[in-house]
């Protein structure tokens, strides 16, 4: 509407605001036993529900809608336990709503909230649901009901100011184009809905941009899709691996994925734009969870498997589908093998058609179907009873192999035949193993890892004349690093990987993929079993020295604030590096570009700790010959260290590790 054919004169603008602050005064004065004007308009709307109602956060009237099943959709989700049965309503009214900014509290509460998403490369947080209709308030309201989890909440406000935001720099990028597509896909969890159908309607606030939703999806395949031009931007709405309630973003363009620099500007125009809603006095519509609002609905996941299938056809012929002249077996090259893939009920399911068409035996596959509920636990390759389950899958079926991936298929590990049974092909094993094939495929390249990988991993991958690079924790750092070695002419950085299986080859643009990773090994199973059908892809790793502990622990900070995790951190350092210059047993890593790690003898042992990417913990990673050596070499000194520093006020929860 014109601001112009709404707005009163200066002088009933004010009387009007005056008496509005006055009334519930006076009617408070007046009445016996005081209630909230609030609740006495929602008694009387109970009674007729075509008068209006007052929200006293806004200041504002509006007419309720008779269509409405509920009052609560009006009034943001109020109930009785939240009316107020004596004076403390005044304090809404006499004390300002105003901070030494002159901002509103419940727009410095949204504008925190968009703030406190960023995470890395993406944008994460608590999934926090609001009522379709009304203004602001109900959003403020909806995250100060939730602000005990302490996590940044991820509402479909937040959602659709990210969608405005992310179509607007695509806009600024290809101003000349006037037809921009933006495809939207999602995992599994029954709120990607929800926030897929907010972020699509903010996308198309901005002119010549459309969105496209190809509903479940991989994260990998929505850079697939930009890649292959069907799209100039893709969006996965994924939490990954994190617990069901948690929910967020992933951005890509031809160019890749969104590094931190582009989250810090996609968030601040999101915060611009939520003002914008904010001094409107009213939230973007929205379709529920019942659909997603976009221009097309498209199935171009079919599109991403066949770009699998060529892959694989090249991992095991070296040739391509469109080799019309390879032997007639080339359509079926998986022909003979059993794999048992563990999609935990995630986006990954798609893979076992994927395998299935190309000849292998799929049939004791587990959890394929897309469930947002995973009845067996969030899909996570690292978790063990995730592995556990597919290791026993793999017995029961005496299959060849099988795959884990993580809730949106960017993550594997695997599960090998060896000589003695069936073993994990994880962490130090997987990277080892990609050393294997880059030294075959690519003699002399370069591996760039996390920071928590083995000394042994780097004895094993310089015995395959690779370089070892090693790095620090996070995806995106390690791609980011592993391009730019390659870019500079420093290394020829083939693979970027990380012990939690987020594996990035040069040959796929360096996207963290996977069932693409499960291509190069599941082409190495296929040509090892033509040339000795008795072979086993765990004897290529045999020489990899192992230390019978690997053991990560989470230590999470007393108050459970990330502004509390930097000063606990360095209080521990600080004390860490007082006994490495007493202690002969302790010699600080300074190779080492992440937090602290100490070696901890001459047999490889060592233990690291770190900050986490993502919550109030510190992570700390020990490796050792035996658990003997390391409660006496590790723990029981880290112990005497947290004790010190927790007389100083940084409390760190230590039952994990007292109970080691």
């Amino acid at each position: 509407k014109s601001t112009a054919a709404v707005r009163p004169s200066i002088k009933l603008y004010t009387m009007l605001l005056t008496l509005s602050y006055l009334l519930p005064c006076v009617a408070w004065a007046f009445v016996t036993k005081p209630q909230s004007h609030h609740a006495a308009l929602s008694q009387r709307a109970s009674r007729n529900p075509s008068i209006i109602s007052f929200d006293e956060s806004s200041m504002m009237f509006s007419a309720l809608d008779p269509s409405l099943d509920t009052e609560d959709e009006l009034i943001g989700n109020d109930t009785n336990e939240n009316q107020v049965t004596d004076d403390s309503f005044l304090t809404d009214f006499f004390v300002s709503e105003c901070d030494n900014m002159n901002m509103p509290p419940n727009l410095k509460k949204i504008l925190q909230s968009i703030d406190d998403l960023a995470s890395g490369s993406d944008v994460r947080g608590r999934f926090v649901d609001h009522p379709r209709l009304g203004n602001p308030t109900v959003v403020s309201k909806a995250i100060d009901k939730d602000a005990s989890s302490n996590l940044p909440p991820l509402t479909p406000f937040a959602a659709h100011c990210l969608g405005y935001a992310f179509a607007s720099m695509l806009k600024e990028q290809h101003r000349d184009n006037n037809d921009i597509v933006v495809c939207v896909g999602r995992d599994p969890r029954s709120h990607g809905t929800r926030l897929a159908d907010a972020f699509g309607r903010g996308v198309e606030d901005v002119d010549g941009v459309r969105v496209v939703y190809t509903g479940i999806a991989t994260t990998p395949s929505l850079f697939a899709f930009c890649r292959s031009s069907l799209c100039d931007g893709g969006v996965m709405v994924t939490a990954s691996h994190l617990p069901s309630d948690r929910n967020g973003l992933k951005f890509f363009t031809g160019n890749g994925g969104f590094e931190k620099e582009q989250i810090s500007e996609l968030i601040d125009i999101a915060k611009q734009y939520a003002q914008r809603w904010h001094d409107m006095r009213m939230i973007p519509p929205s379709s529920g969870s019942d659909g997603v609002f976009c221009s097309e609905w498209v199935d171009w996941m079919p599109h991403y498997e066949a770009e699998l299938k060529d892959a694989l056809r090249k991992e095991v012929f070296g040739g391509t589908s469109q080799d019309k002249d390879k032997n007639k077996q080339s359509e079926k090259p998986l022909s003979g093998l059993k794999i048992v893939l563990n999609s935990g009920h995630g986006s990954g399911g798609f893979f076992r058609n994927v395998l299935s068409d190309l000849g292998a035996d799929m049939s004791a596959s587990l959890h394929t179907e897309p469930l947002g509920s995973f009845p067996a636990g969030v899909p996570n390759p690292e978790n063990a009873q995730m592995m556990e389950a597919t290791i026993e899958a793999c017995k029961e079926s005496e299959a060849d192999m099988g795959i884990l991936l993580d809730t949106d298929a960017d993550r594997c590990g695997m599960v090998l035949k060896s000589q003695s049974g069936y073993e994990p092909l994880n962490r130090n094993r997987l990277i080892a193993m990609m050393g294997v094939i880059m030294a075959r495929q690519s003699p002399g390249c370069a591996i760039v890892t996390d920071s928590v990988t083995s000394t042994g991993l780097s004895t094993f991958l310089s015995d395959l004349g690779l370089t070892h690079v090693r790095y620090v924790r996070g995806y995106a750092n390690v791609i980011r690093k592993a391009r730019s070695l390659t870019e500079s002419n420093t290394y020829n950085a083939e693979v970027a990987i990380e012990t939690s299986g987020h594996c990035a080859l040069k040959e796929n643009d360096y996207l963290d993929d996977g069932t693409y990773t499960a291509t190069k090994v599941i082409g190495l199973l296929a040509r090892e079993k033509a040339a000795n059908p008795d072979s086993h892809l765990q004897d290529l790793i045999s020489s990899l020295q192992e230390l019978p502990l690997d053991r990560e622990i989470r230590l999470t900070v007393a108050d459970g604030k990330l502004s509390s995790l930097g000063l606990v951190f360095d209080a521990v350092v600080q004390r860490i590096e007082e006994y490495c210059a007493k202690e002969a047993a302790w010699v600080i890593d300074n190779e080492n570009q992440e937090g602290i790690r100490v070696c901890t003898g001459d047999d490889g042992g060592f233990f690291m700790i770190r900050k986490s990417l993502h919550d109030p913990v510190l992570s700390l990673q020990i490796e050792s010959t035996s658990w003997e050596d390391a409660d006496s070499v590790v723990v029981k000194p880290l112990l005497s260290i947290f004790d010190a520093v927790e007389e100083n006020g940084l409390a760190v929860d230590l039952s994990s590790l007292r109970a080691f």
